[in-house]
């Protein structure tokens, strides 16, 4: 059966993960079970062969329109975008479709989830009244491959520092992973493994390096295996808390309300600044100091690992949160030790 429903979106890989439940929420309410998904054929940047993997594996895709390479063959009754994704011929074409044309709110005096805010546009499409009264929200989804299989005994943790845009870089990429791993392999028997893609990182030791080595949906599977994750705000946090990993996720600018992870085997950490968050407003490109980042140590990150993290394992029974953390901060050293206060942002 052809479905009746067709998608345009194009945003970043987190966005994606976060647009899942609105994509299968759209795909129960057609009568294939099915949605079309609409790209631009002139879209080329590093982003793009991770949305052709994605979709190829989608079970609720049916297929994918390439505009205006390809031309729309079928009769749609549904055209759904979003003002969330970025331009395109293709975007023009679904605007002229569907005039149910719902501004972007103002995320930070909203504290609405990115996720419920596109369920919401599903729901004005009569997503509720069609499949589900009580406003059922599918789970985010995210296709894994069969490999690569991590084959090793003791504790895997996953560390991850990446972010698309150079732009955000500062606000996003934490300072600290080097740190990080010396404590983890002090503390723990584990194996530290890295993902990513491009330079991300490429200054911190690891066991395993996978940065740039793998797909989109392979770096999932990598995820999937893991007994941690360790990530700033990036597309692969959204990974894992698609997969449900236990993970810890590190906010600098970025907004926890919106993007935050939500599975409830993760916990998101800022360093509670007063000044926090910034995202989507023009101190996030332009800060002095970035110091929501610099001033998150990584005590603090143990705390929340040694809660994550069986307390058997451990090489040691000092509390790692006891030792002082030397970070230089513009030059000048700040002693940090947690105490029990580990930012949780709005």
């Amino acid at each position: 059966m052809e479905t009746k429903t067709i998608v345009y979106f194009k945003h970043g890989l987190g966005n994606l993960i976060m647009f899942s439940p609105a994509l299968q929420a759209l795909a129960l309410a057609d009568e294939s079970k099915q949605i079309d998904i609409c790209m631009s054929s002139f879209w080329e940047d590093p982003r793009r062969p991770a949305y052709d993997e994605y979709f190829k594996l989608c079970p609720f895709v049916q297929s994918v329109v390439n505009y205006p390479k390809e031309i729309f063959t079928k009769k749609y009754n549904t055209w759904f975008y979003t003002n969330h994704s970025e331009a395109s011929e293709a975007l023009d074409v679904f605007r002229n479709k569907n005039t149910l044309n719902v501004p972007m709110p103002d995320w930070s005096a909203r504290a609405v989830h990115e996720i419920f805010w596109y369920m919401n546009l599903v729901d004005l499409h009569g997503y509720m009244r069609t499949y589900n009264n009580r406003g059922y929200t599918p789970p985010q989804f995210v296709p894994v491959t069969d490999e690569p299989i991590l084959d090793f005994k003791n504790i895997k943790i996953g560390i991850c520092n990446g972010t698309f845009s150079h732009r955000m870089k500062n606000g996003k990429q934490w300072p600290y992973f080097n740190e990080l791993v010396t404590l983890l392999k002090q503390y723990y028997e584990c194996t530290v493994i890295k993902i990513g893609y491009q330079d991300e990182m490429q200054d911190v030791k690891a066991d395993v390096d996978y940065v740039d080595k793998l797909t989109f949906c392979q770096s999932a599977k990598v995820i999937s295996q893991l007994d941690l994750l360790i990530t700033n705000d990036t597309a692969l946090m959204h990974v894992g808390d698609a997969l449900n990993i236990p993970m810890i996720v590190i906010f600098g600018g970025t907004l926890i309300s919106k993007n935050g992870a939500i599975s409830p085997n993760a916990v998101n950490i800022c360093a509670g600044l007063d000044c926090q968050p910034c995202q989507r407003t023009i101190s996030f490109y332009n800060c002095p100091h970035y110091n929501c980042l610099l001033r998150l140590g990584v005590d603090m990150v143990m705390s929340e690992v040694r809660k994550k993290l069986i307390v058997s394992t451990e090489k040691e029974t000092r509390n790692p949160t006891e030792i002082m953390i030397a970070n230089v901060v513009n030059n000048e050293t700040l002693e940090i030790t947690c105490a029990g206060n580990v930012g949780i942002g709005t």
